[in-house]
């Protein structure tokens, strides 16, 4: 017991240090991602989306790798789970090029956005 208790603080303490709450690293899914239930989304990067859900939630979501397409998409397709579901398991479709997903976690809101000098 008390050797599980010395894990969990150690675990506590350093996602602390780094800044990240522990609910922002626990994978997630965005439910009904296979009808309307993405509402917008923000490419981050070229292997990072920000997705806002219909259920009023905000979604990282990391491709495995580049997708190089990603930055100029103007329409995005989802390749979802059976359960329509977007979550590790799927893949992003950017003009006909499909992007795995390795990570879907929630978010505190949209990108911050860049300033312009």
């Amino acid at each position: 017991m008390l050797k599980s208790l010395n894990a969990a603080a150690l675990i506590l303490a350093a996602t602390c240090a780094t800044g990240v709450a522990a609910e922002e690293t626990e994978e997630a899914e965005i439910a009904y991602a296979n009808r309307d239930g993405i509402v917008e989304w923000e490419v981050a990067g070229d292997n990072l989306l920000y997705v806002h859900a219909l259920t009023g939630g905000w979604y990282r979501v990391r491709t495995m790798g580049r997708c190089s397409r990603l930055r100029t998409a103007v329409t995005l397709g989802f390749a979802t789970s059976a359960l329509g579901q977007l979550d590790r398991h799927s893949a992003i479709i950017v003009r006909g090029h499909r992007c795995p997903v390795v990570s879907v976690v929630r978010a505190e809101g949209p990108p911050p956005r860049k300033r312009k000098p």
